[in-house]
């Protein structure tokens, strides 16, 4: 066992933070009498893990914000005015909800397996092979008719003028029973037009249009045949997605307010109630002394290593002389100090409780040289 001197040794806390906002904002919240408070850690990754969970309802994700404010509400130590981000993140819920019901469920992918994919009761009537044979079908029309336009001689000739003759004769009951035509009520109505047509056209031109949309709506069948063949993957990937576009917005929510990643002590408030921050302005600090550093520089006559043993004795200012004040721990890092012999600049990683629960030593403090010793264990 060797003595040494605090030369210039000062206590920092193992673990210190300044939270801050990954976004700008106005802050809206903190709590009275935050200085000084202690705080637990707040689980923010077990939060993010179960962001995507449902209960009992399969169609409506739990976390939404009023689900999100409630539980961090406690830990909170500062939070923004979000409304925007949490109007948003409640309208996405719900039109995930919405379709759900309407596209995913089971009852909804079953139906649609058998409509686009495989119908047991009827082959068939399955979408793609109903637009298959309505394409041939459509050929089929287009075939007979352009042969009656062949026979009849205008294929490919315009019609010039159109003619509508129609004869009308009124019959009249008699009052004995039965019924005559009147040949005297007889009215003729004869319409011409010239309107010029092609009708051989006109039916190729209604044709190729027919053709157009049902290719349209054979390449969508065909697309959702073979999204329901393989159910089991390709709809809960499209929720999925939906899914992480409402993650995205639970995130952007959740960094409008500030948690303690550990436990500790709040020791600086940087921004109050009604401020404007920006991304990256520290606003609360927190700080954990149940294990601190002894950071600086001691004066040891002898090789100092890492992992050796260190107990150091002071005098606390409000402390009797005759009671020092010991705290012991390990060196976690050491180097030699530039141009001076026999000092080292040091961390020596100490826990900072009594045996009742008491800090040993308060965070920031600097050791007196005089009233300091340091025992080092080298074996």
């Amino acid at each position: 066992m060797a003595i040494g001197k605090a030369v210039n040794l000062r206590v920092r806390p193992v673990q210190s933070v300044d939270l801050c906002y990954p976004v700008d904002g106005v802050i809206f919240f903190q709590p009275d009498m935050l200085l000084g408070k202690s705080v637990a850690r707040y689980d923010l990754n077990g939060l993010y893990n179960g962001l995507g969970t449902v209960a009992g309802d399969k169609s409506r994700l739990i976390w939404d914000s009023q689900a999100i404010q409630s539980t961090m509400q406690p830990h909170v130590l500062s939070s923004l005015r979000a409304e925007p981000v949490k109007a948003e993140l409640d309208q996405a819920i719900g039109v995930r909800q919405n379709a759900y019901i309407t596209t995913y469920s089971e009852d909804v992918v079953s139906m649609a397996r058998r409509v686009f994919f495989d119908n047991p009761s009827d082959q068939t009537a399955v979408l793609h092979r109903l637009v298959g044979d309505l394409e041939g079908d459509t050929s089929v029309l287009r075939g007979t008719l352009n042969n009656l336009y062949q026979a009849d001689g205008i294929w490919g000739n315009p019609i010039k003028r159109t003619v509508s003759d129609t004869t009308f004769s009124a019959v009249l009951d008699s009052p004995l029973g039965g019924s005559h035509y009147d040949n005297n009520a007889v009215s003729h109505s004869e319409t011409t037009g010239y309107e010029y047509r092609i009708p051989s056209v006109e039916n190729d031109i209604k044709y190729r249009r027919a053709r157009i949309g049902q290719r349209q709506e054979y390449l969508a069948a065909i697309r959702m045949k073979e999204m329901c063949e393989s159910a089991a993957v390709t709809f809960p990937n499209e929720l999925a997605a939906f899914d992480q576009q409402i993650r995205k917005l639970q995130a952007a929510y959740i960094d409008t307010m500030l948690v303690p990643p550990f436990p500790g002590v709040v020791t600086g408030l940087f921004r109050n109630t009604g401020d404007f921050v920006t991304a990256g302005q520290p606003v609360v600090r927190v700080e954990d002394d149940t294990s601190v550093y002894l950071v600086g520089t001691i004066k040891y006559r002898g090789m100092l290593r890492i992992n050796h043993k260190v107990s150091v004795s002071t005098t606390l200012f409000d402390a009797p002389a005759s009671q020092p004040t010991k705290i012991e721990g390990a060196v976690a890092s050491v180097r030699g100090h530039d141009s001076v012999d026999e000092q080292w600049d040091v961390l020596i990683r100490c826990p900072n409780r009594t045996a009742a629960g008491d800090p040993i030593l308060p965070l920031n403090y600097n050791f007196d040289f005089e009233s300091t010793t340091i025992e080092i264990t080298t074996a």
